[in-house]
């Protein structure tokens, strides 16, 4: 088992596991909005995009506090590469989840469509709480027990294979669809499925990142 005492790295995961925490209540934010979306609730929509906004800019403050931490301390280079990586991910699925809210959110969907691919969406958007969940769980696992956050690690890629299922039936149902909506609103659900998987795309290279830190830290 690898522990990590030294206070400077204890801040490092301290921040990137409030970046996990931010981005778990975005993930709920952004179920919230797409249900608020089936139901109609305009208003609420918005609401919730403001929200979701309000999350990614404090996830990109700490990205930046960490990025100025690895680059101002006396880090090994291969730690230092591979917990930019992670933060990297980190961001990125922060990001996705705020893409996903936009595009859903731009225009007012098809009812056609949004009809045809809401189960579906709700779906995918129980598969990414759980990974969002287990994220969490696993960086904080990093300071403690690297084994154990590799082992939920993959967990989460487990769930990626699950989603990018999910999200073949929705682009299928999306094609079948077609005849009763126009290229635009189309377009507008394909954004919204491939941002979606996204998340989970990004969640795993955060795994990944996880199982190169290991790896450093044995050698």
């Amino acid at each position: 088992m690898i522990k990590f005492t030294i206070n400077k790295e204890e801040i490092l995961f301290s921040k990137t596991l409030e970046m996990t925490k931010n981005i778990n209540e975005a993930i709920m934010r952004l179920n919230e909005l797409v249900r608020k979306v089936i139901r109609g609730d305009r208003e609420g929509v918005m609401s919730e995009v403001i929200r979701i906004k309000a999350i990614y800019e404090r996830v990109a403050m700490v990205r930046e506090e960490i990025v100025s931490m690895l680059y101002g301390e006396a880090f090994l280079p291969d730690f230092k590469e591979s917990m930019m990586m992670l933060n990297q991910a980190l961001y990125n699925t922060m990001k996705a989840i705020k893409d996903s809210g936009r595009a859903i959110s731009s225009r007012k969907p098809n009812e056609g469509l949004l009809k045809a691919l809401s189960d579906g969406l709700l779906t995918y958007l129980s598969t990414v709480i759980e990974g969002g969940e287990k994220l969490t769980e696993m960086i904080s696992y990093m300071k403690t027990d690297m084994k154990e956050a590799i082992r939920i690690g993959k967990e989460i890629q487990l769930l990626e294979r699950n989603g990018d299922d999910i999200k073949d039936v929705l682009i299928q149902k999306l094609y079948d669809s077609e005849g009763i909506a126009d290229v635009i609103s189309v377009l507008q659900f394909k954004d919204v499925i491939i941002f979606m998987d996204d998340i989970l795309d990004y969640m795993e290279e955060a795994t990944l990142s996880i199982e190169t830190l290991y790896a450093t830290l044995k050698a």
